[in-house]
């Protein structure tokens, strides 16, 4: 049997996968352009957000005083010891706590939305973020993130008056 004729008489029938067509080179450029941008455009997002918190300048109650006409609106860190128990009240009909931070003398009004920390109480300082703003009955400090401060070292119940005395001294020096 001659295998030659019956290859020739039997065509091979078995299917062809085709080939993906290839994209113009024009084409993969501008793909390869999307993505880049993309990436640059999601790197710098992320690296604005992880730098916004630490471009909040820190004052102390006494300097935010002092430069309020120079801080205007700008968001910053005010930090301060709660003089008074804080107030419920309303402020643009939502619920706020009302109440005086004091550093080196220099006391502010405070308007803070939100929830305080637990540890949250008079004599125990704070770090809030917020801006300055003018309401009818003057300058406040309009707040919606808060921070205790509180030190790593473990103190009994005994010294608990102490602290809160040693507090309330430092808050109320000229």
């Amino acid at each position: 049997m001659d295998t030659t004729a019956d290859a020739a008489a039997y065509p091979e029938l078995s299917p062809l996968t085709p080939r993906p067509a290839r994209r113009p080179a024009r084409t993969r450029r501008w793909i390869a352009a999307l993505v880049i941008v993309a990436v640059v455009g999601g790197v710098a997002l992320l690296v604005s957000n992880l730098l916004g918190d630490a471009a909040l300048f820190f004052y102390n109650a006494d300097e935010a005083v002092e430069r309020r006409d120079e801080l205007a609106s700008q968001r910053f860190r005010l930090q301060g010891t709660p003089l008074s128990e804080p107030q419920d009240a309303f402020f643009d009909d939502r619920p706020v706590l009302a109440f005086p931070v004091g550093f080196e003398g220099a006391v502010v009004d405070v308007v803070h939305s939100g929830d305080p920390p637990e540890l949250f109480q008079p004599g125990v300082p704070v770090v809030l973020e917020g801006a300055w703003r003018q309401g009818p009955d003057g300058w406040h400090f309009a707040s919606d993130r808060m921070l205790v401060k509180h030190d790593n070292d473990y103190r009994n119940r005994d010294d608990y008056t102490e602290r809160i005395t040693e507090a309330d001294q430092t808050s109320a020096l000229p």
